[in-house]
């Protein structure tokens, strides 16, 4: 992602909320910090991760996508499911957007 610093702290302004409650959900935390401490097949935990975090944070990651790809969130709810889990990939492997929000992580 290539922005200017006036674009870039615009999205970040619109996305730091909900970005935050993520990071700080305390569900989400327990599944990543299980797999932390044990060696677990990849699918096992997606497969735990994934339904309790689109399950309570659906709409946020759909305003997320939305502003780092400049769209609508109705055209991200319209788009393929393809197209939507290249984003979020795309997104999971910007370090340096994630290390920024991870940055500010409660730490427990």
């Amino acid at each position: 992602m290539n922005l200017s610093t006036d674009k870039a702290v615009d999205i970040l302004i619109e996305i730091t909320p909900y970005v935050a409650d993520i990071i700080n959900d305390s569900d989400l935390r327990k599944v990543i910090d299980k797999y932390k401490k044990t060696p677990a097949k990849q699918i096992q935990y997606f497969a735990e991760l994934i339904p309790t975090f689109l399950k309570k944070h659906r709409e946020p990651v759909y305003i997320i996508l939305a502003a780092l790809n400049e769209t609508t969130v109705e055209e991200i709810k319209a788009q393929s499911f393809a197209v939507t889990v290249k984003q979020i990939k795309e997104i999971a492997n910007d370090k340096e957007l994630i290390s920024f929000f991870t940055s500010f992580a409660k730490a427990e």
